[in-house]
């Protein structure tokens, strides 16, 4: 056994009690109709039954960058138009139609 050339035994495959604490990642299904809320300089928005299309961005995509960070997303209305806005903006998305059922804990800022 030397210093630097100690071998590791290989990693044995997570059990089915570890598989069950992980959160799933899943993507978006583009299929689906989404109503997604957000806020722009001075106004909140609702875009409602709108379709994920894909990712903009001006910048190189590359095997550690998807553009998601600095680009926008491209969503689809109803009527086939198609609109750029920025993931740094939306504060909720959910499935069209459906009603987020939330509470209001607190208010600051201008009551308009």
């Amino acid at each position: 056994m030397g210093l630097f050339g100690s071998r590791q035994p290989a990693p044995t495959p997570p059990t089915a009690v570890e598989q069950a604490n992980h959160i799933p990642v899943s993507q978006f299904d583009t299929e689906k109709r989404y109503d997604v809320y957000c806020l722009a300089t001075g106004e909140e928005r609702l875009y409602e039954d709108v379709r994920f299309v894909g990712i903009r961005t001006f910048d190189r995509i590359t095997e550690f960058s998807s553009g998601l960070v600095s680009g926008f997303l491209e969503i689809e209305a109803t009527d086939g138009a198609r609109l750029l806005i920025p993931s740094f903006g939306i504060q909720l998305i959910c499935e069209h139609g459906g009603q987020p059922a939330f509470r209001v804990l607190r208010q600051w800022g201008n009551n308009w």
